[in-house]
């Protein structure tokens, strides 16, 4: 390992912080990027760049100082983000970039009054449809100063680098450790929290069980391809670049779990059907009358368990199918939890892991029509994250809250995020003003089926969700 590659990883060890040899290690030969990496890497278009956006919303502000001491001491020292992509012998590779310049990677401004959540919510939607430059690393950071009494730090990340779980150890990785906390066992709940949504899909052992394993891919693959496009609806058309972000109230965890403890599921079955319903009403809204369903394209963690931070792309995805014919939310909730149940664990998963790994080895052209037709199948991408139960610090100032979004591939122009934190969850809505121009409409939908929701279960569970704080 180079010197200051050993320098990285010693920092990184004193704070706590677990990572992986080749991540810490300077690269002094090119490394080509893997065929999930190479297929988003190349899959920016205009107006539609495969960026991930990330908001702290910060309780006090930081200088800009701090957020640069910080970036060096827990961010560089992970190689993906001091490396850009080049050609290299004809292949895309990462290498290392020289000293970062960080009047390019980190800057800081002031919104102008009132500085308040919309405001901020505007300047996120303008940067969501603006590419990285491609001719350094695929970072950005910007460091509002003032967003009502705090401050909020703005992350944008090309999803080439790593995916949503990968991203969420290494914004961990920022925080300070507490005081008296044991390392190793920070380490392990860090690594814990992003296991936890894991679907590591082996093959089973014998020559006939990965013979079976095999053709249930392959046919899953097949029926994923010959799949047809999603219903028309005002969910979709011709996109324009133009984005948008909202997100919700805060909804707490005890209240969906008092959901839950009624009708059942998980988490995320209680937060599917509302998303269902919200489209519904959306529509019906609008004057347009919902079909009886929509499809979602829904990422799946295939990572295992790992104590340190490998940061690439380990996922797969799955298209599920919403009820939004079904009015009565709790009818709509044992729908979704027999869908979930029944494609948890299914080949749809590696399927299309494997059909984004092959297209980032196809000519880019080819690759484009592959994922505009696959990008067809579906009318909104989500996403859901667990994060921590515990608040962040960053530099001695906490996260109040943590919002985040995926970009959505070509010709999907709905992005819907979910992402719990300290108790609560909060669900952000990223469009493209062609399809939806005002996501608050939706975020708006998103609300009231979560309290239509709350409103159909018997008193004594209606008030147990009531008096989550």
């Amino acid at each position: 390992m180079e010197p200051q590659a050993q320098g990285y990883a010693a920092v990184l060890d004193e704070g706590g912080i677990a990572v992986d040899g080749s991540e810490a290690a300077a690269c002094v030969q090119p490394r080509p990027l893997s065929g999930q990496d190479r297929c988003w890497a190349r899959m920016d278009v205009p107006g539609q760049p495969m960026v991930v956006s990330l908001v702290l919303l910060l309780e006090r502000p930081l200088t800009l100082e701090q957020v640069q001491s910080l970036l060096q001491a827990r961010l560089l020292p992970l190689a993906r983000f001091r490396q850009r992509v080049r050609e290299v012998g004809g292949r895309p590779c990462w290498v290392e970039d020289g000293p970062l310049d960080w009047t390019a990677h980190l800057q800081t401004l002031r919104l102008s009054e009132p500085a308040d959540t919309h405001a901020l919510q505007v300047l996120v939607g303008r940067w969501a449809g603006e590419p990285l430059p491609s001719d350094r690393p695929l970072w950005r950071c910007v460091l509002v100063e003032n967003v009502g009494s705090g401050s909020a730090l703005v992350f944008r990340v090309h999803h080439c680098i790593a995916d949503g779980v990968a991203l969420l150890r290494v914004f961990l990785a920022l925080g300070d450790m507490p005081p008296g906390a044991n390392r190793l066992q920070w380490q392990h709940e860090q690594a814990r929290l992003a296991a936890k949504t894991g679907h590591a899909l082996l093959p089973p052992s014998g020559r006939w069980g990965r013979l079976r394993w095999f053709m249930a891919n392959a046919g899953a693959l097949l029926r994923q391809l010959l799949l047809g496009p999603d219903t028309r609806t005002l969910l979709r058309g011709r996109l324009t670049g133009d984005k948008r972000v909202a997100w919700s109230a805060p909804i707490p965890l005890t209240a969906i779990n008092a959901v839950r403890q009624h009708s059942g599921g998980r988490v995320n079955d209680v937060l599917l059907t509302v998303v269902a319903g919200a489209l519904a009403r959306y529509l019906r809204d609008r004057g347009a009358r919902p079909p009886s369903a929509l499809r979602l394209l829904v990422p799946v963690n295939l990572r295992p368990y790992q104590e340190e931070i490998r940061v690439d792309n380990e996922f797969g995805a799955v298209l599920l199918t919403l009820p939004l014919g079904m009015a009565d939310p709790l009818a709509r909730l044992a729908a979704l939890r027999v869908r979930m149940e029944r494609i948890k664990g299914g080949p749809e998963m590696l399927a299309n892991r494997l059909l984004l790994s092959v297209a980032g080895w196809l000519p880019a052209a080819v690759e484009r029509l592959l994922l505009r037709g696959f990008g067809l199948k579906a009318t909104a991408v989500l996403t859901n994250v667990p994060g921590p139960d515990q608040p962040l610090i960053l530099a001695g100032v906490r996260v109040d809250r943590v919002l985040a979004w995926v970009p959505q591939i070509a010709g999907i122009g709905v992005g819907i995020s979910i992402f719990s934190y300290t108790g609560a969850i909060t669900v952000g809505v990223t469009s493209d003003s062609g399809v939806l121009a005002d996501p608050h409409l939706l975020v708006a939908a998103i609300e009231a089926e979560w309290a239509a929701l709350c409103a159909r279960l018997p008193a004594g569970a209606r008030s147990r969700a009531a008096a989550s704080p």
